[in-house]
């Protein structure tokens, strides 16, 4: 006697806009989505479905910790549901089933960095610093370069400047050493 197949997966695509057209063609109930992916990231993506398909249910998967990432993903993507790339099978299938049955599903670590990345977002708006700001000034106190941050986030390195700029005229510091302090002195950064 075989084993039934719990779940049964109707498309498969690395290309988010190929993706898209799939789901069209298909319409499952839950659709899988990593937020890194060629063409449109996994947010784009989900913004999209939700608008157009808003019958299928999305549980998005990251290696990334990006409390930035996760808040757009939750408030404004509005997906069902976000695990990490790292979570066992386990947590997967409970995830999948508790969105099919119209709940939600927040890995409890994604939902502590949704947490703490609003309480820092709440604390940073007395200093007038967007969500992009202070995610350059974790990456100045990483020491990372202006083309290392572009890269991280696929912008270009003249806007990194410009949020260099900006981010110390709105903390009134000089330097990375002064702004280190002011994070501090402030707990933006948790």
């Amino acid at each position: 006697m075989k084993d039934k197949k719990k779940f049964e997966i109707v498309a498969e695509s690395t290309s988010a806009k190929k993706m898209f057209d799939l789901l069209k063609q298909h319409l499952p109930d839950v659709l899988i989505t990593d937020i890194m992916m060629a063409e449109m990231d996994g947010y784009e993506l989900s913004v999209k479905v939700k608008q157009e398909i808003p019958s299928i249910k999305i549980l998005a998967l990251s290696m990334s910790e990006d409390g930035f990432m996760i808040t757009k993903m939750i408030e404004q993507a509005k997906i069902d549901g976000y695990i990490p790339k790292a979570s066992g099978k386990q947590e997967l299938v409970n995830a999948i089933e508790s969105i099919i049955n119209g709940n939600e599903y927040f890995a409890t670590q994604i939902l502590d960095l949704y947490e703490s990345y609003k309480k820092i977002k709440n604390e940073s708006a007395a200093y007038n610093l967007t969500a992009r700001e202070l995610q350059i000034i974790d990456c100045m106190i990483q020491h990372l370069s202006n083309k290392e941050i572009a890269t991280k986030f696929f912008i270009s390195e003249r806007t990194v400047e410009t949020h260099r700029k900006n981010i110390f005229r709105k903390t009134n510091t000089k330097g990375v050493g002064t702004l280190v302090e002011f994070v501090k002195k402030h707990k933006l950064l948790g």
